[in-house]
């Protein structure tokens, strides 16, 4: 299980906020009362810089809150931009390349996939995946690169828990990769646990935790639709 965040913008003050945001929900979650220890990861996409990385160290220790802040504060310009902190379903696949997000690619496009929840591995099967070895959200994400992102209902006979999706996605092509980048989110879950929400801002989306440690939100992202994230004005 995980909390996550999402923003696209201009506004670094914005990013921050957010991000202290899920260092708080990641500590002491408020709806659970756990943590979640188990790594973090960051994508940041702005106009001239593509910065990707995964620690397996708790986001909340004061080494790991020192190294998002200053990503954060090295952006500038308008961003697009996911944040994630760990919570293992099997503590035994905990490192830095378990952490969220995830990369796959294709002749089509890189994209970079944060999930909450759990997936059934039979998924596996579906795409020709041997599942030892490996977490359920790898094969979330490396289902939306061969199906590609709007075939992501179709993973939700598979869903044991949620489906709670952000993703980068970028085109491959010729100039500046943001210019052709967009930011998706999708919430879906099987059940009614406010834990499962994803709540929706301006220009951000988060885990429903956030809002319960200072960062306001305008209301639950809707179910079982693939959104994308317009920026903050």
């Amino acid at each position: 299980m995980c909390r996550m965040v999402a923003y696209h913008g201009s506004n670094r003050a914005t990013l921050r906020e957010l991000a202290d945001c899920l260092v708080k929900a990641a500590e002491d979650d408020p709806l659970k009362g756990w943590s979640h220890p188990h790594g973090w990861g960051i994508v940041a996409l702005t106009e001239d810089r593509l910065i990707h990385h995964r620690s397996s160290r708790p986001v909340f220790e004061p080494s790991e809150r020192s190294t998002l802040i200053n990503l954060v504060d090295s952006l500038s310009g308008r961003m697009m931009v996911i944040i994630h902190a760990r919570k293992a379903s099997d503590p035994s696949l905990v490192s830095s390349m378990y952490s969220h997000p995830y990369l796959e690619s294709n002749d089509r496009e890189l994209l970079y996939v944060a999930h909450n929840g759990s997936v059934n591995l039979s998924l596996g099967k579906e795409i020709g995946m041997a599942v030892e070895g490996v977490v359920d959200s790898e094969l979330v994400a490396r289902y939306l690169s061969m199906k590609g992102v709007n075939s992501v209902n179709e993973l939700i006979p598979y869903t044991r828990t949620a489906l709670n999706l952000l993703v980068l996605k970028i085109p491959r092509g010729v100039g500046s990769p943001l210019s052709r980048a967009s930011l998706h989110y999708f919430n879906w879950a099987n059940s009614n646990d406010p834990y499962y929400d994803l709540h929706v801002g301006k220009g951000y989306v988060m885990s429903s935790s956030l809002s319960k440690v200072g960062c306001r939100s305008l209301g639950q992202a809707e179910k079982g639709k693939l959104m994308e994230l317009t920026p903050e004005s």
